[in-house]
C-alpha cells in the first residue's frame, strides 16, 4: 500500500504532541487486561526477560472503535485500510477497533519475530492480559471462538534502516523485506503471520543502558527523550526514532456474524480457557492449572508456563 495519508509528517507531529509511550512488554508480564498496558502505572517488575525491554514503545490513539488523540478518527475509519480488509478476508462487515503507534530508537535487529495478541468470542483484550490471549492463539485450542483480526502496518520514518521483513506463507518458508518505509502500508492477518523489525539507526546501535519495563519515550518539544522515574536515559533527534502506526479492525462474515459475536454468541469465558489449558496433559504448571480465575491471573508460575510454551515469538 502506497500513499497511505496525504500529509504523513503530520504523523509524525501527532507523536511528538502525545505521549508519553509505554514498552509493548507491559502486555505480558502480569495479570491485568491488555487494554490496561499504557496505563501509566510503575510495574516495578524486574523478572522480564531482556529480550521483551525495549527500545520500542507504544502508543494507543485509538482503542474499542473510539479515538483517544485528536486526530485519530480519520485513521480509524481509513477507506483504503477498510478496503484492504474485506479483499483479503471477504468479509462484508469491518469494524475498526484500534489504532496505535510503535517507536523505535537507534538498536541492532531485535532478532526474533513474533504475532501479535489474538481475540476471541468473550475473551478478548477487555479482560484478559496479553500473555493469555497470545497464549490462546499460539496454542491454536481455541480456534472455534477467535475472532478475525486484519492489521494494516504502515511507517513514517527516514532515518537509517527500520526495514520490516515478515512471512506471508508461514515462518518456515521465506520472508519478505519492506524497505521502503515512509508513508507506506502491508495489510495482513498478523495475530498468524510472523513479523520482524530489523535493525534501526546506524550499524552497531545499541540501545540506552538502564531501560526496565517502566522505561518511557517522550517528546520535550524538541527532541525524543527515554525516560525513567524521571531519569532521562538517553535523547535523540527527530530521524533517529522509527515510527510506525498499527490500524487493527474486526472481521466479520456478515451482520449477522457481527451480531452474534458481539453478543457473545457460542463464546467462552476465562474459566473454559482455564479447563482446555488444564486437559493438556504435558503442560507443567507448579501445583497445576488454578481453577480460579483470579488467582490464575496473577500465578507466576501459570504464567511462565503459557508464555514458555505458546509466547508467539520465533528467534532468527
Amino acid at each position: 500500500m502506497g500513499e497511505v495519508v496525504s500529509d504523513p509528517e503530520s504523523i509524525r507531529a501527532m507523536a511528538r504532541g502525545n505521549g508519553p509511550y509505554f514498552m509493548p512488554a507491559r502486555y505480558l508480564i502480569d495479570g491485568q487486561a491488555a487494554d490496561q498496558a499504557g496505563d501509566g502505572v510503575r510495574r516495578g517488575r524486574s523478572d522480564v526477560p531482556a529480550h521483551l525491554v525495549g527500545p520500542t514503545w507504544r502508543g494507543d490513539w485509538a482503542v474499542r472503535g473510539r479515538a483517544v488523540v485528536p486526530g485519530a478518527e480519520a485513521l480509524l475509519h481509513h477507506e483504503g485500510f477498510r478496503a484492504a480488509a474485506v479483499s483479503m478476508t471477504g468479509g462484508t462487515e469491518v469494524v475498526p477497533e484500534q489504532v496505535f503507534v510503535n517507536l523505535t530508537t537507534p538498536s541492532r535487529s531485535q532478532g526474533f519475530s513474533h504475532t501479535d495478541i489474538p481475540e476471541f468470542v468473550g475473551v478478548d483484550r477487555t479482560n484478559a492480559p496479553g500473555w493469555l490471549l497470545q497464549a490462546m492463539g499460539v496454542s491454536r485450542l481455541f480456534e472455534d471462538v477467535r475472532i478475525t483480526i486484519v492489521t494494516a502496518v504502515t511507517w513514517f520514518h527516514r532515518g537509517e534502516r527500520g526495514f520490516f521483513r515478515y512471512w506471508p506463507e508461514g515462518r518456515d518458508s521465506g520472508s519478505l523485506r519492506h524497505e521502503d518505509v515512509w508513508n507506506t502500508g502491508v495489510v495482513g492477518d498478523n495475530d498468524f503471520m510472523h513479523h520482524q523489525v530489523e535493525g534501526t539507526g546506524p550499524r552497531g546501535a545499541v540501545p540506552p543502558e538502564g531501560l526496565t519495563i517502566d522505561t518511557e519515550l517522550r517528546h520535550d518539544g524538541s527532541r525524543w527523550l527515554v525516560v525513567d522515574d524521571d531519569v532521562v536515559l538517553a535523547d535523540f533527534d527527530e530521524t533517529e526514532v522509527r515510527l510506525s502506526l498499527s490500524w487493527k479492525a474486526k472481521v466479520y462474515r456478515d451482520h449477522v456474524d457481527r451480531q452474534d459475536v458481539e453478543a457473545g454468541v457460542g463464546g467462552i469465558g476465562l474459566d473454559e480457557v482455564l479447563a482446555r489449558f488444564a486437559a493438556v496433559e504435558d503442560l507443567d504448571v507448579p501445583g497445576g492449572v488454578p481453577v480460579d480465575v483470579d488467582k490464575a491471573l496473577v500465578d507466576d508460575g501459570f504464567r511462565t508456563a503459557l508464555t514458555g510454551r505458546w509466547h508467539g515469538y520465533r528467534s532468527g
